[in-house]
C-alpha cells in the first residue's frame, strides 16, 4: 500500500513514470493506528493518481475525469519528487488528523472548520440537524466533529507527541523524534503555502469507536474546503461533507461494512450509498429542505469528489456514479411514501439500485430532477389567479390561431423554445 501510495503521487506531479523509493529509515507504525492509516490512504489514493483510465465506459461515453484528482495535481505541480515521496512516506498527510484523535483529544470543543474558522457554524448547525434527523436509525448520539489543520504541525509541541504515537519504537540517539519533526517542518516549509497547502489536510473520513479511537468522530480538513471553495461550492460543499461522513455512522449502525465480501467493490457501494444517505437527508422536507438548485450544487459536489480509478481496491466510485447516487438519494426524499421511509427501507431499495450501477442511462441519466422543496415551491393565490388568467387567454388565442391559420405551425412562427438547464460546468438542452 504504502510503496504504491508514493508511485500514485510522484505520478501526480507529472515528474516521473516510476520512483525508486526515497525513504531513508523504516518506521514502524503504532498497531493501533494501523486501521487509521489505512484508512486514510484508501480514502486519499484514489484522487491522486493522474492515469485517468481509458477503460471506464461505464459512467458514460466520455473518458472518466475526475475533478479533484485535476486540482489536486495543479497544487503539487511545483514540489519536488523527493519532497512528495517523503511526504508520503513520512504520513505527514495523516499527521493533522492522528494528532486531533490520538493526541489532543480532550480539547474537541474547541473545534473551528476552514484556515480561519469560516465554516465553523454552517458544520455545526448541520451536525446538529442530521443527527436529529436521523435520531431514530440507532446511529451513535454523541459523534465529535473535529476540523484538521495544517497549522498543528508548526508546533512541535503537538507534532513530536504525534510523531512518538505514531511512528512508536522507531527513534533512537541517532535520529530521534525532535530530528524527524525538524525534517518534516523543513519540507512543509518548502510547500507552496507552508502549513496551509491543500495536501496536508485534503481528506474527510467518519471512525468509529475503537481500534485505539475513544470516540465516534467526522474529521474534515481545511484542504476539503479549500477545494470546495476553488469549485465555488463554499456552502454546498461543507454540508455535503459533514452528511456524508455522518451517513458512514449509519452504515456502522446497519453493519453495512460486515456485509461486503467483495473488496474491490466494497468502498464503492458505501461510498455511494453514503451519497444516497446524504442527498436524502438534504432534499427531505424535515431534513435540510433544499431547493432544486440547492440539490443540484449537491450533485455537483459529489460529482468532483469522483475517481477514476476503478480498478483499485480504494476506488470510491466515478464521478459520474458519486453524482447519480445523490440523484437517487433525492428522489427518494420525495417519493410519495418518503413519510413512511425509515433507514433500513432506504438501505434495501439501494441495494436494489446498486444492482444496476454500471447502468447509468436508465438509473440516473433519464431520471426525473428530485422535486423542490415545497418550503420554496409554494405559489401565492394572486400568483396562481394571474397564472390561470393567462392561461385561459392563451387557449383562446390558441384555438382562434388554429381556426385562422392552419397552414402555419406554432414551431415556424415562434421558433423552437427549449428551456436551458444547469449540469457541471455546461448548459445543455434540457429533453
Amino acid at each position: 500500500m504504502r510503496a504504491l501510495y508514493t508511485f500514485a503521487v510522484i505520478c501526480a506531479a507529472g515528474t516521473a513514470s516510476s520512483v525508486k523509493s526515497i525513504n531513508r529509515r523504516q518506521f514502524n507504525f503504532n498497531e493501533a493506528v494501523n486501521y487509521f492509516d489505512s484508512e486514510i490512504l484508501s480514502a486519499s489514493l484514489p484522487l491522486l493518481v493522474s492515469q485517468e483510465d481509458p477503460t471506464d465506459t461505464r459512467s458514460g461515453t466520455t473518458q472518466c475525469s475526475s475533478p479533484s484528482a485535476q486540482w489536486l495535481r495543479q497544487q503539487v505541480r511545483n514540489v519536488s519528487e523527493e519532497d512528495l515521496s517523503n511526504f508520503f512516506d513520512w504520513r505527514i498527510n495523516t499527521l493533522p488528523f492522528a494528532y486531533k484523535l490520538f493526541v489532543e483529544k480532550s480539547q474537541y470543543q474547541s473545534e473551528y472548520f476552514g484556515l480561519n474558522g469560516e465554516h465553523t457554524h454552517e458544520i455545526n448547525s448541520i451536525h446538529e440537524e442530521v443527527q436529529s434527523f436521523w435520531s431514530d436509525s440507532g446511529v451513535d448520539d454523541e459523534i465529535y466533529v473535529l476540523g484538521a489543520h495544517g497549522s498543528d504541525l508548526a508546533d512541535v509541541d503537538k507534532l513530536i507527541p504525534t510523531l512518538e504515537f505514531m511512528f512508536v519504537g522507531s527513534y533512537d540517539a541517532n535520529f530521534t523524534a525532535d530530528d524527524h519533526a525538524a525534517d518534516i517542518q523543513d519540507l512543509i516549509s518548502r510547500l507552496p503555502g507552508g502549513y496551509e497547502h491543500p495536501l496536508l489536510t485534503f481528506n474527510a473520513f467518519a471512525t468509529d469507536e475503537g481500534d485505539g479511537i475513544e470516540h465516534s468522530t467526522i474529521m474534515i480538513g481545511d484542504g476539503y474546503f479549500e477545494f470546495q471553495e476553488s469549485m465555488g461550492f463554499g456552502s454546498e460543499g461543507p454540508e455535503y461533507a459533514l452528511t456524508h461522513e455522518h451517513a458512514h455512522h449509519l452504515q456502522y449502525a446497519l453493519g453495512v461494512q460486515d456485509e461486503d465480501d467483495d473488496t474491490r467493490q466494497a468502498a464503492r457501494r458505501e461510498e455511494l450509498m453514503a451519497d444516497a444517505f446524504s442527498a436524502y437527508f438534504l432534499a427531505h422536507n424535515s431534513g435540510g429542505d433544499m431547493t432544486v438548485g440547492e440539490m443540484s450544487d449537491i450533485h455537483s459536489v459529489a460529482y468532483s469528489v469522483g475517481d477514476c480509478v476503478i480498478s483499485h481496491d480504494g476506488h470510491h466510485g466515478t464521478p459520474q456514479q458519486r453524482r447519480c447516487a445523490t440523484k437517487w438519494g433525492a428522489s427518494i426524499a420525495h417519493s410519495p411514501d418518503s413519510v413512511d421511509i425509515d433507514l433500513f427501507e432506504i438501505k434495501q431499495r439501494f441495494d436494489l439500485w446498486y444492482e444496476r450501477i454500471d447502468d447509468l442511462d436508465d438509473l440516473c441519466e433519464h431520471s426525473k430532477p428530485a422535486a423542490q422543496s415545497r418550503m420554496h415551491n409554494l405559489i401565492s393565490i394572486p400568483q396562481a389567479i394571474i397564472v390561470a388568467v393567462f392561461g385561459i387567454a392563451n387557449l383562446l388565442g390558441l384555438v382562434c390561431y388554429l381556426s385562422c391559420f392552419s397552414e402555419y405551425s406554432i414551431y415556424d412562427l415562434q421558433g423552437p423554445r427549449k428551456n436551458k438547464v444547469y449540469i457541471e460546468d455546461k448548459t445543455v438542452p434540457a429533453k
